[in-house]
């Protein structure tokens, strides 16, 4: 669902142009000398030095690996209906093995009438027959095991579908489950009619109110009419959520993303008019028109979401020689003092999405270059809670595919960024293939936010885009099914751009570089090493990463849309010459470097989308 990517207010980045306020806190460095030459090396990015607890003996399975989405429907069919199923993703996981990718992420299977793409559920813990069934998902969670892949599922917290059984009995009062759902009366004005309780409004647009003539009242959802919230106020449903998780750990899991956190819960004043946003850009059935006070990342969240961590705390019986520490990441789009409220809560990380609304267009209209890059990834570590671990996300299920936002000759300078940070990256299917957003036309239209939109601006809002089928193959329909036709269209680029050409092909390809990556990332300093800026201009990111001991790396972006010779021998980098351990699929097809080639600091040229990694 997750359409918490567009929502609105000016204290959130996330819509458009009203969310381009920003906070930042600046970086303190306090060298601290203790008796007598004690020699203390100070972290330009991130204070202090913890290299102790970021030694790799301390480090969890999530904080070593990327980790990969699959968005079921899209990932791979077996049984012929165009759409795809567990058994896809089995037949599929040596895809992970070759990659170098340790954890996959699924994007939610549970039963569904699918009138919000399955996350509008009839229950939290079984598999829809379009996907497969339980015993299809614990093959995926045994044959992922066996190679040594973790699994994570979505939990979907925050609402069901109408068609949910808890969701009927609370129609009909029936007790405990009248209490499940968010209900309130309607407002009577002085004239005597009565009107919804406050003025807040879908993610999806329109009002958030529906009213149910059964019950004789209103319920209230975030997302469409047939998505009713929760009522976390409940003790029952809170334990019946906790159930939820018992049922999908107890078959393996290893960790869960937290669907929409910030829409759980909303104010306990139902009546209580949320301000208005002042955009410029929306109209009074658009979200965003308002300042979500009342319906986003209320207090009473932390508690409810510190429950889970206690409850999944209960699985972990990690030992010194295995790791089965349960992982979890919430899902949210906000600000640095927002989001990391909930490592407070228990999470061991909320999605960190700066990069994908500053790399895109829609968010962000003004190009972002490479010291706009810099910044975004330089407020993520200045903010972080101390000893918490960073994350970076390019794309999603939600979003335009980041070689659309930023063009194919920048992916793989973009997977060179991601995946040399510090911190944890997430890779959305088909993004190590520099996979492209189709075209969908409003008759094809499947995702519900963009029929609500209507023909005239249904592309404004529309996910279906950038959820098209995985590119396998030349063959029909890419390889993803053997059907006439798939739930999506396939792009067209197919025949050029999947995994078999890529992983075959002679020439450097996105997928090969990926993969280089992902394998160099097992180095220490790449993997839990400190990083600091070096030359950093409108086109040029530099960064180096280094581990006391360890071999250091330097990185060099060129985001920029010229030619650009530098010297990137200076501090931190402090050496003359550097070997090609990564190189991009251009300058390594156009001869200009290749893996393996020493090369002079001093004196380096990179064209536009080239990207180094260099061992000094």
């Amino acid at each position: 669902m997750d359409s918490s990517a567009k929502t609105g207010d000016k204290s959130s980045c996330t819509w458009k142009k009203v969310c381009q306020t920003k906070v930042w806190i600046p970086t303190i460095v306090i060298a601290l000398i203790i008796g007598i030459a004690v020699a203390v090396t100070v972290v330009l990015v991130k204070g202090g030095d913890d290299s102790e607890d970021r030694s790799p003996a301390n480090l969890k399975w999530w904080q070593k690996t990327i980790v990969y989405q699959i968005y079921p429907r899209s990932f791979k069919d077996t049984d012929g209906d165009g759409v795809g199923d567990l058994k896809g993703i089995v037949s599929k996981l040596d895809h992970f093995t070759y990659l170098g990718v340790g954890a996959i992420w699924i994007s939610p299977f549970y039963p569904s009438p699918m009138r919000d793409i399955g996350y509008d559920t009839t229950s939290q813990v079984d598999v829809d027959p379009l996907f497969g069934n339980l015993t299809d998902f614990d093959l995926v969670v045994k044959e992922a095991h066996e190679r040594g892949i973790r699994v994570i599922i979505d939990f979907v917290p925050g609402y069901t579908s109408t068609d949910h059984p808890w969701f009927q009995k609370s129609v009909k009062r029936i007790k405990p489950y009248d209490e499940y759902y968010v209900w309130a009366d309607g407002l009577k004005l002085d004239n005597g009619s009565i009107v919804r309780p406050s003025n807040w409004v879908s993610s999806f647009g329109y009002s958030a109110w529906e009213w149910n003539p059964e019950r004789q009242q209103y319920y209230y959802h975030s997302f469409t009419v047939s998505q009713p919230q929760l009522n976390y106020r409940s003790a029952h449903v809170r334990e019946d959520m906790k159930n939820v998780i018992r049922f999908w750990f107890e078959r393996g899991v290893d960790g869960m993303r937290v669907d929409a956190v910030a829409y759980m819960m909303v104010s306990s004043d139902y009546y209580k008019d949320q301000p208005n946003s002042g955009a410029d850009d929306a109209e009074p059935w658009q979200m965003h028109y308002y300042i979500p006070t009342e319906t986003q990342n209320v207090p009473d969240v932390g508690p409810v979401v510190r429950e889970w961590r206690e409850l999944l705390d209960s699985f972990d019986d990690s030992d010194e020689n295995t790791d089965h520490s349960k992982f979890m990441v919430v899902e949210l789009y906000d600000l640095p003092e927002v989001r990391n409220r909930y490592y407070d809560y228990g999470a061991d990380m909320p999605f960190n999405f700066d990069l994908v609304t500053a790399i895109n267009p829609v968010y962000h209209p003004e190009h972002c270059d490479a010291i706009c890059i810099r910044d975004e990834i330089k407020q993520e570590y200045d903010t972080l809670p101390e000893g918490k671990w960073a994350n970076f996300v390019l794309s999603n299920h939600d979003n335009m595919r980041a070689s659309t936002r930023i063009g194919p000759r920048y992916a793989d300078a973009l997977h060179v960024l991601l995946l040399t940070l510090q911190g944890t990256p997430t890779t959305y299917y088909g993004e190590e293939l520099a996979m492209l957003d189709i075209q969908v036309s409003f008759e094809e239209t499947v995702d519900p936010w963009g029929i609500n939109y209507g023909p005239d601006h249904y592309r404004e809002v529309s996910r279906d885009p950038c959820r098209s089928p995985m590119q396998w193959d030349t063959s029909h329909n890419a390889g993803f099914t053997d059907a006439d036709k798939p739930w999506l269209p396939v792009h067209p680029n197919y025949h050029t751009v999947n995994v078999e050409t890529e992983k075959n092909s002679t020439n450097v390809t996105t997928l090969q570089v990926y993969r280089d990556l992902a394998s160099l990332r097992s180095q220490p300093s790449l993997q839990h090493g400190e990083i600091e800026f070096g030359h950093v201009d409108t086109n040029i990111l530099s960064y180096l990463r280094s581990a006391n001991g360890h071999a250091p790396f330097v990185v060099i972006i060129n985001f920029g849309n010229v030619t650009v010779t530098g010297d990137f021998s200076r501090s931190p980098v402090d050496a003359r010459q550097g070997q090609v351990k990564v190189v991009t699929s251009a300058a390594a097809n156009e001869g200009r470097f290749r893996k393996g080639l020493d090369v002079s600091l001093e004196s380096l040229t990179l064209y536009p989308g080239d990207g180094l990694v260099l061992q000094l």
